[in-house]
């Protein structure tokens, strides 16, 4: 708007050169008056022709407004020719706010009424057939950062936070309490934006909180230590019934095989590989043993 206010300017200037700068200048300087206000003129209409060229690159959006009045179709990607008009660009591409890899420091209460710091930080888009309403209605593109993109991030992650406890925070769902924080967001932002994605970076509880957080940790650490040496001692109590169960077996498989007949086989059977000058028990039908030399 300033380029065509100054354009409009220079050609006013020179249609004034022209038609009264001959009779202040004189005769002898009519046609140098006339020559600068020509040129002015001309100056003037090719910087309206230049300021009426605009370039719409890939993924931005045009917003085309001329005194106050902003026109609703947007414009696209692509060269347009709008004299006599401001454009005021936009991008729809995914936007991280905060920018530049920056996070948004907020304190929120939990269900209990609990204060703990979060930093928070999304990615977000601007519908380009919203683009004019927005325009129209916020203004600029840091002004809907300002006015909707922060104030519906603050809002809407202390809204999802007031329906969470502190040991729903402190769980290992940080997806789902960021996709809850989403939804509160969109909620918040109504239409006018497109939430893509919410980070949850970090968590800040009370030191009170955070102590008990930590010894309640430590507890369930221990309990699972105990049930896991519990575990082993069962695990070896079960290889030694085992190990008895088997021994058991053996000795009845052994002992159901322990025939007189056998016995005496194997007796005669070691009888003949015994050193000359042993002295051997020999069974008798009554019972008493007999002591005998053998090789003598």
């Amino acid at each position: 708007m300033q380029v065509l206010m100054l354009a409009i300017v220079v050609v006013i200037a020179g249609a004034a050169a022209f038609v009264i700068g001959p009779s202040v200048a004189g005769a002898q300087n009519r046609g140098k008056a006339r020559l600068i206000g020509i040129g002015l003129m001309l100056g003037g209409a090719g910087l309206a022709a230049v300021n009426a060229v605009v370039i719409v690159d890939v993924g931005e959006v045009g917003v085309k407004h001329f005194l106050g009045n902003v026109t609703e179709t947007p414009l696209g990607q692509g060269i347009h020719f709008v004299p006599l008009a401001s454009v005021e660009i936009m991008s729809t591409r995914e936007q991280s706010f905060p920018p530049s890899g920056t996070v948004e420091q907020i304190e929120a209460q939990t269900s209990e009424q609990m204060n703990i710091a979060l930093e928070v930080s999304l990615l977000y888009q601007i519908d380009p057939a919203r683009a004019p309403d927005l325009f129209e209605g916020i203004g600029s593109e840091d002004m809907i950062k300002q006015r909707i993109v922060l104030n519906a991030v603050r809002n809407g992650v202390r809204d999802a936070i007031a329906t969470k406890s502190i040991n729903d925070i402190f769980s290992p769902d940080r997806a789902g309490i960021a996709a809850d924080m989403r939804e509160a967001i969109q909620a918040k932002a109504d239409d006018r934006i497109q939430v893509v994605e919410v980070f949850l970076r970090d968590v800040q509880a009370p030191p009170t909180v955070r102590a008990g957080i930590d010894e309640k940790l430590l507890r369930e650490q221990q309990v699972a230590a105990e049930k896991f040496q519990t575990e082993i001692i069962e695990e070896q109590a079960l290889q030694e019934i085992a190990a008895a169960r088997g021994l058991a077996e053996a000795q009845v498989i052994i002992t159901a095989g322990l025939t007189p007949e056998y016995l005496m086989f194997h007796y005669i059977e070691q009888l003949s590989e015994l050193p000359a000058g042993s002295v051997v028990y020999v069974p008798t039908e009554g019972g008493i043993p007999l002591m005998r030399n053998v090789g003598n």
